[in-house]
């Protein structure tokens, strides 16, 4: 099953018999896993905690692969990981959604995990060393069907969050907002990596010689970058004094509202204190139906794909036969404007939308998600396709 998002409902069903409902406790940001929490209380069965590893699994090591086919059936096989690299899936172009970035995804030698969108892979003992996820990628031009990635994620990386959870503690992260992929030491020499930092990667990861550039960074606050962040093109050398090697390391900037990092520009080493930002600023917690598109603030995927936030009004779907497809405001649109007032907030779109009267025309300023400014005339129906707004409250 897949958790889009935390503004839902969730029913969980166990044993192929018992339905309970349930609610997302968590969502990651970047390594596509969600935590959900129902009530053991409901459930008549003698369901037990799974045990997870404190260790990473290695390269070569021999596990187990329990999944779930395409036809909900259990399915094992003894297997070996393959390998363990660091990846980002692929984004979708015709309209930004969530995907994974700067993670380890495990691969293994059987054919039944390309047929397995869930699982885990176990030790002889019943230890879960790995969970295996369904990656979505992007949309093929072809058919217009969605590339599902499948790949494991090592359980050592929920312990924090899992722990926190435990301790009746709502996980709140903070990220750098940087897309990186590795680079070698062939390719770290030409850009400037000296020989002594080449020689403490060798030492401190000696199956996989790498360190991480900056390949993309999400766009801009409305105050702009100041001199203290990370560019495209960036090799991180340290983060607060420990040496980046492997994607668990970048796990540093979880806790901090500053990094103090060592990195690689233009051939030369410097240093910054690098800010990150809350998740909690990425969530979607509010959306507007109006005129039969549902409107919200740009969420994560958006700040990636995108160099500049046009305002926070952001169209992420419109019904069929709505004002908003009959006029042809479509999704990845941003709107700036109602009747020639700027509306660069949600909460100014609703109050300038208000004023509008029902069976009236009004205009819209709206910018594509390519930059192109044009302006809409829309005809409000409220009769039909009603303005309602949706709220997630704390509990």
């Amino acid at each position: 099953a897949v958790v889009p998002f935390d503004l839902c409902d969730l029913s969980l069903t166990i044993a192929e018999s018992i339905i309970v409902e349930a609610k997302v406790v968590f969502l990651h940001p970047l390594a596509n896993y969600a935590i959900i929490q129902y009530d053991p209380s409901l459930v008549d069965a003698p369901v037990k905690s799974a045990r997870l590893a404190e260790e990473n699994i290695k390269q070569g090591a021999p596990t187990t692969f329990l999944g779930f086919n395409q036809n909900l059936r259990a399915v094992v096989t003894p297997t070996t990981v393959t390998d363990i690299t660091a990846v980002a899936i692929p984004s979708n172009a015709s309209a930004p959604r969530y995907r994974a970035i700067n993670l380890d995804a495990i691969t293994v030698d059987t054919g039944l995990s390309g047929q397995c969108g869930s699982g885990v892979l176990i030790r002889e003992d019943g230890t879960v060393e790995a969970l295996w996820l369904s990656y979505l990628g992007e949309r093929s031009p072809n058919n217009q069907k969605d590339v599902e990635y499948h790949l494991g994620l090592a359980t050592p990386i929920l312990l924090p969050i899992l722990n926190q959870i435990n301790s009746s503690i709502t996980p709140s992260l903070r990220i750098l907002n940087v897309e990186t992929n590795t680079v070698q030491m062939s390719q770290c020499r030409i850009m400037g990596v000296s020989e002594s930092w080449i020689s403490k990667v060798a030492e401190a990861n000696s199956s996989r010689h790498q360190l991480f550039m900056v390949r993309k960074i999400d766009c801009a606050p409305p105050s702009g970058y100041d001199d203290q962040s990370l560019h495209e093109g960036d090799i991180i050398l340290t983060l607060n004094n420990n040496l980046i090697t492997r994607v668990s390391e970048l796990d540093i900037m979880y806790d901090h509202e500053y990094l103090d990092a060592l990195i690689v520009r233009r051939g030369q080493e410097i240093r910054l204190r690098v800010p990150t930002i809350p998740t909690s600023d990425l969530d979607t917690s509010r959306a507007v139906i109006f005129c039969g598109a549902v409107l919200h603030a740009p969420h994560h995927a958006v700040r990636q794909q995108i160099s500049k936030l046009h305002s926070e009004v952001y169209v992420s779907v419109r019904t069929r036969g709505s004002p908003a497809y009959q006029y042809g405001l479509a999704p990845t649109n941003f709107i700036t404007a109602v009747n020639d007032v700027p509306t660069p907030t949600l909460t100014e779109f609703v109050k300038e939308a208000g004023k509008v009267e029902d069976n009236t025309y009004f205009r819209l300023r709206v910018v594509t998600f390519d930059n192109v400014p044009w302006v809409a005339t829309m005809k409000k129906c409220e009769h039909y396709f009603p303005t309602m707004e949706f709220v997630k409250e704390d509990e």
